[in-house]
């Protein structure tokens, strides 16, 4: 009966091991930063995905035709400047597009104007995502706040008159780790 037991028990942890590798999500983090803050974002998700246990492969964008056959999300982040995405993104995109077709993408965009006071501001960095995505279908989106440095008190001036933004830091690193874990549970 001891023996039973134990070959039981050995079957069960040996088969459970296998399970948790095999279902083990594994995911790209593709982004365009122009200043460093997007790529800063990018590994804040990153981490917080390795901690849930997630393979998680942080890589900058570039026109190279990439292998995604391993991942079971792309995750594609671009910083937006002039209502633009980063063009390396775009050019990764267009590279890639039937291996991205085929695939699980989310996308996010880094702009200080979600946070402008201005509301027709705030409501256009809302649609950068799908600037981003450039023809995809995403199954999630999200907008984060970026760094707008501060650039002289003449651009600092006209930052706040036309797009309603003042200099700071508006990365909120909570909600970017939690819209990680929500990527974390996005079926394969």
């Amino acid at each position: 009966m001891y023996r039973i037991f134990i070959s039981l028990a050995i079957l069960l942890t040996t088969a459970f091991a296998g399970g948790k590798n095999s279902t083990m999500k594994s995911i790209l983090i593709v982004y365009g930063s122009y200043s460093g803050s997007t790529a800063e974002i990018a590994t804040k998700m990153k981490t917080t995905l390795d901690n849930l246990n997630c393979k998680t492969v942080l890589m900058p964008a570039s026109a190279v035709q990439t292998d995604l056959t391993p991942y079971n999300l792309i995750v594609i982040g671009s910083a937006i400047h002039g209502d633009k995405p980063h063009e390396n993104v775009i050019d990764f995109i267009d590279v890639n597009r039937s291996a991205l077709n085929k695939k699980k993408v989310a996308v996010f965009a880094v702009c200080s104007t979600i946070t402008s006071v201005k509301e027709k501001r705030k409501a256009n960095a809302l649609t950068y995502p799908d600037k981003i995505a450039n023809g995809l279908k995403p199954v999630d989106k999200a907008v984060f706040g970026g760094k707008f440095p501060s650039s002289g008190w003449f651009a600092n001036f006209m930052g706040k008159m036309i797009l309603g933004i003042t200099p700071g830091d508006y990365r909120d690193w909570n909600k970017i780790a939690a819209w990680a874990t929500s990527l974390a549970r996005i079926e394969k």
